[in-house]
């Protein structure tokens, strides 16, 4: 994305406020005016107030220049509270649409992905693109006004010392183009390294377990510096870099007023100027340079939002999972066929090659094999996480990306060796935003082996984050739970039994041949007492696939009897 299409970007954000945008404009037209009669208001003040020494023309422009400020000071504050809330509304915008975008994305972004990470950079760009609402930005576009208003006033009272006050622009202009030149180089960096800072932040904070069994405490102390100065300089750079630009700023208006200090006084003294037409005169100048200031700030302001928003776009423009299908087709359970599927995460490393597996209606199925043999990789396809690179994934003989992709996740339950519970209740763990009975939650407890927990501490007992305040096997028997509850036609066992004890495998057991009698189940197990109870077993290896009863591999292929004899010793 170029920069014009960032500033593109940027502008269309504020379209939907346009009403809004327009009043507070309204607001600042009319103080614009009444800012300009205040300069009219000190020449009079000066000229025929005190020089002139008329006391009642004195008292009541006094008076009038007393209440322009006040009227100011409340459309300024009716103006604030519409910019805030557009600012407000804006954020919740940008991140709304970030969330629904992060829920959608196809699982290969997160594969190692950091969560701190993501966050970090959303937070970061979020808050640096909402800063175009801010009061600097709304000034800084209405100041047009004001320029024009102060450019008539300086040629009434004097056009040769308006000159002067116009040969100003081109100079701040080139001052102001060095600085947002740094700036975006500034910040550029400063986000590279704040997204590294956040990645290792993230990556530590997971592996805190392990920096305190191998004592690497001062090794990552040591990172942390690292990291973090990198970031602190930059932001440095960037404060300093600010500081330089307005102490510039106010140097060179200050050099101005002083000139112009210089030549009104000549002109007072050779009686071409009035001493009111001067201060008028200095007061119109700030009017025009003031606002050029600002003017001239976009390009050092933009420096630092447009990296954010290119970053922004760029990760929304990353492929969503397509619901896809045809609204009049929706999925029927049946056999399930991977026809010829290939699938590989890194090109020309395929995970999997021409691989044909059926699983009959209502079968039961264990995958077993080494790691990297693609076990998970099936099951990430069968969901429709990922997409075949080659081959067709058929339901009934009907592609599955025929289907809506909600409709038919509709039919499918998995239960995970690394299954991820939010940091709530069991009973909302269980339910997943689902309305159930008592009566059908407490089945599913009963059926999970989960309810000697379940009455030790009730099922609105908080499990906190990802399950911190559980075991590994109370966390695989709520999952359990949920998938029975859910009684959908399809159950997965990704490695589910893993953390389980034998009383729970013997009961996992008992549910192939009742509660899940009717079920297609596909598990990803290596037990034994599991094995046994599944109508075929696939073995995945380097080489391809076999497949049969458990009495048909053991007796007939070695590597499966040597696995099950090496596991279960």
């Amino acid at each position: 994305m170029s920069n014009k299409d960032a500033v593109k970007k940027l502008v269309s954000l504020l379209k939907e406020y346009k009403r809004i945008i327009y009043f507070i404009f309204g607001c600042l037209i009319i103080s614009t005016g009444l800012n300009l009669c205040i300069p009219l208001l000190s020449r009079s003040i000066m000229d025929y107030g005190f020089i002139g020494g008329d006391k009642e023309l004195l008292i009541k422009l006094v008076m009038i220049s007393a209440i322009l400020p006040i009227v100011n000071a409340a459309i300024d504050l009716l103006k604030e509270k519409k910019r805030i809330d557009i600012s407000a509304k804006l954020e919740y915008s940008l991140s709304e649409k970030a969330f629904q975008h992060l829920i959608k994305i196809k699982a290969n972004y997160f594969t190692g992905k950091n969560y701190t990470e993501i966050f970090n950079n959303l937070n970061t760009d979020i808050a640096y693109m909402v800063s175009i609402t801010d009061g600097a930005a709304f000034f800084i576009v209405t100041q047009v006004f004001s320029i024009t208003g102060g450019i008539i006033g300086l040629f009434i009272i004097n056009y040769k010392m308006t000159l002067l006050v116009l040969i100003y622009i081109p100079c701040k202009y080139l001052l102001m183009k060095y600085l947002a030149r740094r700036r975006k180089l500034y910040a550029d960096q400063y986000i590279e390294d704040a997204q590294k800072y956040a990645k290792w932040f993230g990556d530590t904070v997971g592996g805190v377990h392990e920096i305190k069994l191998f004592n690497i405490a001062d090794g990552k102390k040591q990172e942390f510096e690292d990291k973090q100065k990198k970031v602190i300089i930059q932001k440095k750079k960037i404060n300093l870099l600010g500081v330089w630009n307005a102490s510039m700023d106010t140097l060179m208006i200050q050099l101005l007023i002083m000139v112009l200090y210089i030549l009104g006084a000549n002109l007072v003294f050779d009686f071409k100027l009035s001493v009111g037409s001067v201060f008028a005169f200095i007061t119109y100048s700030t009017y025009v340079t003031a606002p050029i200031s600002g003017i001239l700030n976009i390009g050092y302001m933009l420096s630092g939002i447009i990296p954010s928003t290119k970053r922004y776009y760029e990760f929304m423009d990353l492929q969503e999972e397509e619901e896809r299908g045809n609204p009049l087709t929706h999925p029927v359970f049946g056999t399930i066929k991977l026809r010829d599927v290939s699938f590989s995460y890194v090109l020309d490393k395929p995970i999997l090659k021409n691989m044909y597996i059926r699983f009959e209606k209502g079968s039961k199925t264990a995958l077993i094999g080494k790691n990297g043999t693609g076990k998970s990789t099936i099951i990430g396809l069968i969901t429709r996480m990922y997409e075949p690179d080659q081959g067709k994934i058929l339901l009934n003989e009907e592609d599955v990306l025929s289907f809506a992709l909600s409709e038919y996740r509709e039919m499918i339950s998995v239960v995970s060796q690394q299954v991820y519970l939010f940091d709530n209740t069991i009973r909302n763990n269980i339910c997943l935003y689902k309305k159930k009975s008592e009566e059908e939650i407490m089945q599913a407890v009963i059926d999970s082996g989960l309810k000697d927990f379940i009455d030790e501490v009730s099922l609105d007992y908080s499990v906190g984050q990802n399950g911190s305040l559980l075991s590994g096997g109370q966390k695989q028997k709520i999952a359990m739970a949920r998938a029975l509850l859910h009684d959908k036609s399809i159950i997965i066992f990704d490695e589910a039994t893993s953390n389980t004890d034998v009383y729970s495998e013997m009961q996992i057991n008992n549910l192939l041949h009742s509660r899940l009698k009717e079920k297609t189940v596909i598990v990803v197990t290596h037990k034994q007492e599991v094995l046994k109870e599944v109508d075929q077993i696939i073995l995945l290896g380097t080489e391809g696939l076999v497949s049969g009863t458990y009495e048909e591999l053991y007796n007939g292929n070695q590597d499966f009897s040597e696995m099950v004899d090496l596991l279960n010793r």
